[in-house]
């Protein structure tokens, strides 16, 4: 048998609610992209592909899957054939666990949902929108946990260290094919994650109420009819209120004078409509309006700019239909 997952990533827009005065918390905006993409394969038979040698901590997420399932997994052949760079704000550990955990339940042949298999690898405690954009993709609003003694969750925390489940997804759209996302990663280093990702939600947290409250409001009063009537210049100039006049959480530790640099630069291209950075950064994307206007954004950048100054600088098309599961026996 071999099973091949390819996976979306995805951009972080925004988490809605760390305040909690309303007994939830979290709530997170975002969208799922074609590009980049896990790409993994299985294969029962060892000499049809050289499998890698897994990890440490992927063998611990294995286990963690089977002890939640009940069932036992051994000689997992994998090979490798795209990923997504870790730590620059596209997801990448979470589409990477539930590719393999789609992977496990195909062996085991288990009739679960995406919802279930987050629940086993520990995916979703904070933003649902990875979870999501493994499913089925499109521009995903999640409706958080509930929060206090007892509930989902009783801290402000990162979905690394949380044990709350995937959150409620209450709003999904799929915009105009010829949306495009240009993704641009500065080289100067990557975002936070581990102790420093930690350190951001125990140090900023609880926010005021007042930012919440008009976040909610440009959500539900701009952004989201925006993408319902499909009026890219209304969604881009929600996400950029959204990320640069309103507080950002986490925005300290990636706001450097390059980023603003390059912010700057976007505000003054007519092929962008909208910008921002995702998740913890480092990376910036721009919203375009088709292929060529993304690709003529991004000639412009390698007009202005050395090539050594960024990790990645591509185009990505809105993911539709989440991951891509082929099971051949």
């Amino acid at each position: 048998m071999q099973i091949t997952v390819q996976t979306p990533s995805r951009l972080h827009f925004g988490l809605i609610d760390l305040n909690g005065e309303l007994g939830r918390i979290n709530g997170s905006f975002g969208v799922a992209l074609e590009k980049p993409g896990w790409v993994i394969k299985y294969c029962s038979d060892t000499q049809k592909i050289k499998p890698v040698v897994l990890e440490k901590k992927t063998l611990a997420v294995i286990a963690k899957f089977d002890a939640y399932f009940g069932v036992s997994s051994s000689d997992l052949n994998l090979k490798l054939i795209d990923s997504v760079p870790s730590h620059i704000g596209l997801g990448s550990n979470t589409q990477f666990l539930l590719a393999l955990g789609s992977i496990l339940s195909k062996i085991h042949k288990l009739n679960t949902s995406v919802t279930e298999i987050a629940k086993a690898v520990q995916r979703g405690g904070t933003s649902g929108i990875g979870v999501a954009s493994f499913d089925k993709g499109g521009v995903i609003l999640d409706g958080g946990h509930s929060f206090g003694p007892g509930k989902q969750t009783e801290t402000f925390q990162p979905s690394r260290v949380s044990n709350a489940p995937p959150p409620p997804i209450i709003f999904r759209n799929y915009p105009p094919t010829n949306w495009y996302f240009v993704l641009i990663t500065p080289a100067a280093k990557k975002g936070a994650s581990g102790k420093k990702e930690v350190s951001l939600f125990r140090d900023n947290c609880p926010i005021p109420a007042e930012g919440v409250e008009k976040l909610s409001r440009l959500l539900l009063m701009k952004i989201l009819p925006s993408l319902i009537e499909k009026d890219i210049k209304s969604f881009g100039e929600g996400l950029i209120t959204m990320q640069h006049i309103m507080p950002k959480f986490g925005m300290n530790y990636f706001n450097s004078d390059f980023n603003q640099e390059i912010f700057a630069f976007l505000q003054e291209n007519k092929k962008s409509f909208g910008h921002g950075i995702s998740s913890f950064g480092p990376t910036i994307f721009s919203l375009s309006d088709s292929a060529a206007s993304a690709m003529a954004i991004i000639n412009s950048i390698n007009e202005n700019y050395s090539k050594h100054e960024f990790n990645l600088l591509s185009k990505s098309k809105i993911n539709t239909t989440g991951a891509k599961i082929i099971v051949e026996n």
